[in-house]
This record gives structure tokens, C-alpha cells and sequence, in this order.
């Protein structure tokens, strides 16, 4: 049996946390060391110079006033516990493409991987009844085709949508897309982004993927793309 340490970005209330909790539980120990509040877009930010609370909720609850890697770096140095495996999600919401690069998600997995703990991350865009329904499948894909590692992490993501045809390895895609600061009111501004997914063709993609019914699975070594070549 595994010993789990299980994180996200959504917060430790989140339902997709509590999903991926159950969903875990039959390999091994889960301990929970997440968010206090929502830390999207925090990508592997961590709080230096400065305290953060940590509070023991329950025997395998932590809940952490501080980021995804926050709460793995906590886990990882200062639990005393073996773990043999990191996991993030599930996030509420995809993490394709550029989302990579801003994900708290995504990071939380990163920042396991400067312990050398073998990680991966869990996305989808709404549908966690279709997670429940092929993680065991997923989980065993991953586990028998021996793609757990310490030296790159598997960013996973569920298909929009409510079928799953196949699982497939990925790269990236870089697609183009525009960020910008939409004006509220006074000096207030809100940053909104323009995604263009419809213009990818690439069908090793992530994006191509997760539009097409397929899990994609692509690995990430720290920030860059680890390649599907690798896979």
C-alpha cells in the first residue's frame, strides 16, 4: 500500500479534492495537506521570510495559510512520513497549455518533484462523476506502464465533455491565445483571457486531446516540456 500526499489549489474544501480522496484510498494511506483558501494561479510560489499557519484538522488533515508547494514542502520535510507518491487535484478546471505555467495545481507537483517524489496532477474542466467513473483504469495505465518518476511529473486531464475513448500521451501545445485587464469600475480592472483551442491541429496535443475524448497525459520536468517522445 502507497502512502499518498494529496494537495490542490482549489482549497482543502473543495469538492475535487474530496473526490480524488476516495477515489485514492483503496492504494494506500491519504494524508491532505492543502490551501486554507483558493490558491489558483499561484504556480510553485512559495511564502519566505514570513509565518504561515498550519492546522492539524484531523489524524491525515493539514490545512495550510499558504500555496500548493507550500503545503507539499510541509508534507514532504516536515511530516515524518515516507511518502511514495504526490498527487494535486482534482482541479476544477484544465490545466492545458499555457495553464502550465500558472497553475497552482501543476506546481504543487513541481515542488515535489526538488524532493525526487514521483507526482502527478489531476484536471478536468467540470465533470467529476466522469473521473470517479475511469480514474481506476487511469491509475492502473500509469502504475503498470511504470510512468510514475522523480525526474518529470504527468500532468493529467479528463476530456471536456462526458466520454472517454482512449488515454493518450501528449506534449504541449502552445496555443495562441491573448490575456488583457477588462475595466470594472473606478480604478478596478479584471484579468480576462481570450483562448483559441479551435485553432489547434495538432493531434498529439493536449489541447487536441481533451477536446476529442481522449485523457491526455503529458510529462513536464520542472517548467519545460518533457516530451511525448519520452513517454
Amino acid at each position: 500500500m502507497l502512502n499518498i500526499l494529496l494537495t490542490n489549489d482549489d482549497g482543502f474544501s473543495a469538492t475535487g479534492i474530496s473526490v480524488l480522496k476516495g477515489l485514492l484510498s483503496k492504494y494506500g494511506r491519504v494524508v491532505i495537506v492543502a490551501p486554507k483558501t483558493v490558491m489558483s494561479a499561484k504556480s510553485v510560489s512559495l511564502n519566505l521570510g514570513h509565518p504561515i499557519s498550519i492546522e492539524k484538522m484531523d489524524e491525515d488533515l493539514y490545512v495550510a495559510d499558504g500555496t500548493p508547494a507550500d503545503c507539499v514542502s510541509f508534507g514532504l520535510g516536515n511530516l515524518d512520513i515516507k511518502f511514495d507518491i504526490v498527487v494535486s487535484g482534482i482541479n476544477h478546471g484544465l490545466n492545458i497549455s499555457y495553464d502550465t505555467m500558472y497553475s497552482g495545481t501543476v506546481g504543487a507537483c513541481l515542488q515535489a518533484l526538488t524532493y525526487r517524489v514521483p507526482t502527478f496532477a489531476l484536471s478536468c474542466e467540470c465533470n467529476f462523476d466522469l473521473v470517479k467513473k475511469h480514474f481506476d483504469k487511469l491509475f492502473e495505465y500509469i502504475l503498470s506502464h511504470k510512468l510514475l518518476s522523480s525526474d518529470y511529473m504527468l500532468n493529467i486531464n479528463f476530456p471536456i465533455g462526458d466520454k472517454v475513448e482512449k488515454i493518450v500521451h501528449t506534449h504541449i501545445f502552445y496555443r495562441t491565445e491573448t490575456a488583457y485587464f477588462e475595466k470594472v469600475d473606478g480604478n478596478n480592472y479584471i484579468a480576462k483571457r481570450k483562448l483559441n483551442d479551435e485553432l489547434c491541429s495538432d493531434e498529439e496535443s493536449d489541447v487536441y486531446a481533451v477536446h476529442h475524448n481522449c485523457i491526455s497525459i503529458s510529462k513536464l520536468a520542472r517548467t519545460l516540456d518533457y516530451g511525448k517522445d519520452n513517454l
